[in-house]
């Protein structure tokens, strides 16, 4: 009897990282949109604070990273595998690296605040690529998970 609470409790934890990964997809979709909006905000703003892309700039070092370590406790709890626990921490370690790999590189290309060098824009292509992965690794752990939470289900209707 105590086996079948337990997956009767596991099966909430696996619908709440659905949920999860459904909140961490949804801020990396918007993450692309706040890129948009920022990018074509016309005239040019005189100072970061009056930028749009100062929303962007605050999902993509606040919301999400803070979404990846929540869903990937979660991922924990809900006992989900290795793999899908990895690509629920994805979204923060690729946040990560564009913090500390692709701007510190962008820098030493020559990107300044004032203007860019044909080398820096090389680098800061790579913040997109990145930026596509993020993608790619929430899609795939909304998918993971709710593999996860219908493996979870056929086993208590098994019961």
């Amino acid at each position: 009897m105590y086996g079948g609470a337990g997956r009767v409790h596991d099966g909430r934890m696996r619908r709440v990282l659905v949920w999860f990964t459904i909140l961490q997809l949804v801020l990396v979709i918007l993450q692309f949109y706040l890129a948009t909006f920022g990018a074509f905000q016309m005239p040019r703003p005189t100072t970061p604070e009056g930028a749009a892309i100062g929303w962007h700039a605050m999902n993509g070092i606040i919301a999400i990273p803070a979404a990846s370590l929540l869903t990937t406790i979660v991922a924990a709890i809900a006992k989900a595998p290795g793999k899908l626990i990895g690509l629920c921490a994805a979204p923060l370690v690729l946040v990560a690296i564009q913090i500390f790999v692709v701007f510190p590189l962008a820098e030493v290309a020559g990107a300044t605040e004032e203007r860019t060098t044909t080398a820096s824009l090389f680098v800061f292509g790579f913040h997109a690529i990145v930026g596509l992965g993020l993608l790619g690794a929430a899609i795939a752990a909304y998918r993971g998970a709710k593999q996860h939470a219908a493996a979870t289900a056929q086993a208590v209707d098994a019961v």
